[in-house]
C-alpha cells in the first residue's frame, strides 16, 4: 500500500466526531488525564544571580582616568584613545565598539 507523506498527519482523536453533543461528551472521555502533581524530587536551592547585595562590602582599587584614556558617553565604558570611533565634542566621545 503507497503511503502519501505529504498528507496531513491523523490522530485517534481526530477521528471522533465533536460537531455534536456525543461526539463532544466522547472526547471528553477520550482525552487523558496529566498528572500536575509534584513528583517528590528534592531540588536543591539556588542564589539568584541578581541578589541583593546591599549589605555586601566591596574591596578594591579605583584608578582615576588616565590622559591616553576617555569615557564612552554611549557605553559609559573608560577605553584607551585608540579606540576612538567618532568625536561630537569634548564630552561626545564614542568608542568603536558602540559605533
Amino acid at each position: 500500500m503507497a503511503t502519501d507523506y505529504d498528507a496531513p498527519r491523523r490522530r485517534a482523536d481526530d477521528d471522533i466526531e465533536t460537531d455534536s453533543l456525543e461526539g463532544l461528551k466522547a472526547a471528553e472521555k477520550a482525552e487523558t488525564a496529566v498528572d500536575d502533581t509534584d513528583d517528590g524530587e528534592i531540588v536543591e536551592p539556588f542564589d539568584v544571580p541578581m541578589a541583593d547585595l546591599s549589605g555586601e562590602e566591596l574591596s578594591g582599587t579605583v584608578t582615576p582616568r588616565q590622559s591616553d584614556e576617555f569615557t564612552c558617553s554611549e557605553c559609559f565604558l573608560v577605553q584607551h584613545r585608540s579606540h576612538i570611533a567618532k568625536t561630537f565634542s569634548d564630552s561626545e566621545i564614542i568608542c568603536q565598539d558602540c559605533d
